[in-house]
């Protein structure tokens, strides 16, 4: 888990994929599917960083307080997913 993100404002996903070794390696068919805390499915587009290759990003905007679930996958240069979760909280007043 990461710490807790604030409803309203966009949020920055990172998906990294290594080799066995712990390098960076050229993904392929990169993709985030996101789980929202009322059970509905986004599919967030992933744009490798090209100042950090093998990291790729996406933008999810936090509409909804509660658990959020995402995946990271890809398809090579073997398939490959990395799942995590977040908090998002109500956003403070004022």
């Amino acid at each position: 888990m990461t710490a807790p993100y604030w409803q309203g404002p966009a949020d920055e996903l990172r998906g990294f994929f290594t080799g066995d070794g712990g390098a960076a390696v050229a993904a392929t068919g990169v993709s985030f599917r996101v789980r929202k805390p009322d059970a509905s499915l986004l599919t967030v587009t992933a744009t490798e960083n090209a100042a950090k290759p093998g990291e790729w990003l996406g933008v999810v905007v936090a509409d909804q307080v509660g658990e959020w679930a995402v995946k990271a996958a890809c398809t090579g240069p073997q398939p490959a997913v990395e799942q995590l979760g977040f908090t998002v909280r109500a956003s403070l007043p004022g």
